[in-house]
C-alpha cells in the first residue's frame, strides 16, 4: 500500500510553498513520513496482537508434540498472530518527500518478507474473507498523520534558527 498525496490544486499550491522552503521543507516531510511509518507499524502490531479475536478456535501442535488452542480472526478484523512471521514482515520505505510505502515485506531489511501471503491475508481469497491489518492501521492512525507533519515542520523551523 503506497500512501501519498492526492494530486489536487490545493496540494499543488502547498507543494509549491514547500518547494520554496527548499532543503528544510523536504527534510521535514521525509521526517514526517518516517514517523508516520513507525506509528503505522505500531498500530498494526497492536491490532494484530489484540485479543480476543472473533474467529474459529483451532488446536495446533507446538514443539514437543504438545497442543495449544489458537483463536483465529474473523473477517474484517486484523489477522490473528500465530507465529509472528507476517507481523514481523510489516515495514515501510520512504520515497523522498513524495510518498511512503507501507506493507508486508516492503523494506529490504524486513524479517521473513512475505508480500504475496500478506496480500492474500489482507485482501482475502475465494475461501477466506479479508483480514485488513494494514487498512485497520491506516484507519487508526489517519487522524494523527497531520500531527506528524506539523511536528516535523516545527522541529525544522526551530533547527533552522
Amino acid at each position: 500500500m503506497i500512501i501519498g498525496v492526492e494530486d489536487t490544486l490545493e496540494n499543488k499550491r502547498t507543494y509549491a510553498e514547500i518547494a520554496n522552503l527548499g532543503k528544510m521543507g523536504r527534510r521535514a516531510i521525509r521526517q514526517a513520513w518516517f514517523r508516520l511509518g513507525i506509528d503505522l507499524r505500531q498500530a498494526a502490531s497492536r491490532e494484530i496482537l489484540r485479543k480476543p479475536k472473533g474467529g474459529r478456535t483451532y488446536w495446533i501442535r507446538i514443539k514437543g508434540g504438545r497442543r495449544r488452542r489458537h483463536v483465529a480472526s474473523a473477517p474484517k478484523e486484523s489477522h490473528a498472530n500465530l507465529r509472528g512471521r507476517l507481523r514481523r514482515s510489516l515495514s515501510w520505505k520512504v520515497h523522498g518527500a513524495d510518498s511512503m510505502e507501507f506493507g508486508y515485506g516492503v523494506s529490504t531489511t524486513a524479517v521473513n518478507a512475505m508480500p504475496r501471503y500478506g496480500k492474500y491475508v489482507e485482501e482475502g481469497t475465494t475461501r477466506m474473507g479479508e483480514r485488513p491489518s494494514i487498512g485497520n492501521a491506516v484507519a487508526a492512525v489517519g487522524d494523527r498523520a497531520g500531527r506528524h507533519f506539523v511536528q516535523a515542520f516545527e522541529a525544522e523551523r526551530r533547527r533552522g534558527r
